[in-house]
């Protein structure tokens, strides 16, 4: 009987035991970082008429055209680099026009150094782009159309902004 008890509750503690483990653990990632944006070479338009409703229009080759003056020895396209940049990351690239306080500007641009890029209206939207393999610098070229919204003083500089927006897709 002896033999029979401690049989028993040998085989009792055996069943209430396990072979089996658990264990927590963490998975980590990293964001990755923001673009930097840098003015290369300044937007200048030259010199315009000063009437509202002058527009002066630069094309992608830096050359003006319409009521400003094309030998003025100040035009130049506006360029951008943007830095710091990824391998193969899809990003959607925005310039933007800021109304000035007599003028406005309307953007149009080029992208430089991407993989791949859809530009059909870059007036209007983003152009969705992918950084290429070695995650160059993107290279912007910015140009367009300046408008006057009242009449301008004579001789006198005027400004109108431009948002670049390079965002995650």
């Amino acid at each position: 009987m002896k033999k029979r008890l401690i049989s028993l509750a040998l085989l009792s503690t055996l069943s209430a035991s396990t072979i089996a483990a658990d264990a927590t653990f963490t998975a980590t990632v990293n964001a990755i970082s923001d673009a930097a944006i840098a003015q290369t070479t300044a937007l200048h338009f030259g010199a315009m008429q000063p009437s509202v409703g002058a527009a002066c229009t630069m094309s992608d080759a830096g050359v003006v055209s319409g009521a400003c003056d094309a030998a003025n020895a100040n035009i130049a396209i506006g360029l951008i680099t943007v830095s710091g940049l990824t391998a193969n990351v899809p990003l959607n690239v925005t310039v933007t026009g800021v109304p000035g306080t007599n003028v406005t500007f309307e953007p149009t641009f080029d992208i430089n150094g991407a993989a791949a890029a859809s530009d059909a209206n870059p007036e209007a939207t983003a152009i969705a782009i992918t950084t290429n393999s070695s995650g160059d610098n993107l290279l912007l070229d910015v140009y367009g159309v300046m408008t006057v919204t009242t009449a301008l003083t004579p001789g006198d500089s005027y400004t109108s902004d431009y948002v670049v927006d390079v965002s995650f897709q």
